[in-house]
């Protein structure tokens, strides 16, 4: 009961009309077991809190005619509940509670929220957590609460990052789409109404220019690697060769199944990903792979058949020499191929030709861009891409064709 003396003292230094508030405190003492100094200090600051709410609030809080609710404008706007003590949790809330969370709050919650609720990704998640530390981390901005973050806040914000021409217009998506977020969640949490992100007209913002045009294999760059790959016959040189002749993502390659072929086509039903999980203090476990069955963005368009060309046949009958009893295609000892040590295997032999070292994923824009050139409807694409719709297709298009051999297309159409 010592501890008990020293709070009871506090309380009534504090504050000579705080018998209910304490009375309650004593009945939490008397049905509780164990209770900790440093709980009562807390709880005995709660009540404290409550009360001075009260005083504060309670000559400006109204009813309604038929008592059912209670109300009170505060900034001109209305706050209601079905009792009094209802609308006094609701101020303190307010004042001190979740209405009062700042970016900085709402994010660890926003994370572990995405986490438990949703399809999100562990590489989104960790995207975001980049994305948060490099941005948004040592900013002022995330400790105000977001209740009293206007639009002119944010777009001062944007133009910091983008006055320069210092980021991306995708790098700025990311951070956008984290933000819309943890707003997102702020709304079904009911501390704010709406989005003050959405009043920007974003389009105004200076954005570093991406130079696109030496992203992706030319066709010539793409018969210079098949031709030094063509008479090895170790695994990587076979599946680097086969990537060449299908629109797929990585993922999706190393995850093919014998079973998967189907005559002249292959079905695309599975992926291969670089698995971890996130603990509840935002830390992520160490990395693995793990095969599933579900195909990355809409599983609707995702879920789809290639054909497979006499090329692709053929490399495929080689890979079954070398891997004859493997579940699945691309195997080396019994395991299924990493992406890692594809894409080193790639910039090798990129290197060993002389050209450009690239990513397996540059791969697959190499092929939608040759097949586009060569006369592919935009909408086959999309199908054969996974696309859910020829906006996000045709971003993948690149130039593949020599800047000559343009210049002798326009001469011959303009001539």
């Amino acid at each position: 009961m010592i501890i008990l003396d020293s709070q009871v003292k506090k309380v009534n230094t504090a504050n000579e009309d705080s018998e209910y508030f304490l009375s309650l405190l004593l009945k939490e003492f008397i049905n509780s077991d164990k209770i900790s100094s440093s709980e009562v200090s807390e709880k005995i600051l709660d009540m404290k809190r409550k009360n001075e709410i009260e005083t504060k609030y309670k000559d400006k809080i109204k009813t309604r005619k038929d008592g059912r609710q209670y109300y009170i404008y505060i900034d001109r706007k209305q706050l209601t509940a079905g009792t009094y003590s209802a609308l006094i949790e609701k101020l303190y809330d307010l004042e001190y509670g979740k209405l009062r969370s700042s970016l900085a709050d709402l994010y660890p919650k926003w994370l572990i929220w995405r986490r438990d609720y949703s399809s999100i990704s562990p590489k989104t998640l960790k995207e975001y957590t980049y994305t948060w530390n490099a941005f948004l981390e040592k900013d002022s901005i995330i400790n105000i609460p977001v209740v009293d973050l206007k639009a002119k806040d944010f777009l001062n914000l944007f133009r910091k990052w983008t006055k320069k021409r210092s980021i991306t217009k995708k790098r700025f998506g990311n951070i956008k789409s984290l933000l819309n977020g943890i707003y997102q969640y702020s709304i079904e949490q009911e501390i704010v109404e709406h989005n003050p992100i959405f009043e920007i007209n974003c389009s105004q913002l200076p954005f570093k220019p991406v130079n696109n045009s030496n992203d992706v294999f030319t066709v010539d760059e793409r018969n210079k690697l098949l031709n030094y790959l063509q008479d090895r016959n170790d695994i990587y040189s076979l599946a680097i060769q086969l990537d060449f002749h299908l629109l797929i993502r990585i993922g999706e390659l190393l995850a093919l199944k014998w079973t998967d072929i189907e005559g002249d086509y292959i079905h695309i039903q599975s992926q291969r990903l670089l698995q971890t999980t996130m603990d509840d203090n935002l830390h992520f476990s160490p990395r693995s792979y793990v095969n599933e069955d579900h195909i990355k963005g809409n599983t609707d368009y995702g879920f789809r058949f290639q054909p497979l060309t006499p090329k692709a046949k053929a490399i495929l009958a080689r890979i079954r020499e070398l891997n004859p009893d493997g579940e699945h295609i691309l195997m080396k000892n019994g395991r299924q191929l990493l992406t890692d040590t594809f894409n080193e295997h790639l910039h090798k032999y990129c290197h060993a030709v002389g050209i450009k070292g690239r990513s397996s994923h540059k791969i697959r824009f190499t092929v939608a861009s040759i097949l586009y050139s060569d006369g592919m409807p935009l909408t086959s694409l999309q199908k054969l891409l996974g696309h859910t719709n020829t906006a996000m297709t045709l971003h993948y298009i690149r130039q593949v064709t020599p800047i000559e051999e343009t210049t002798e297309i326009m001469c011959s159409a303009l001539g």
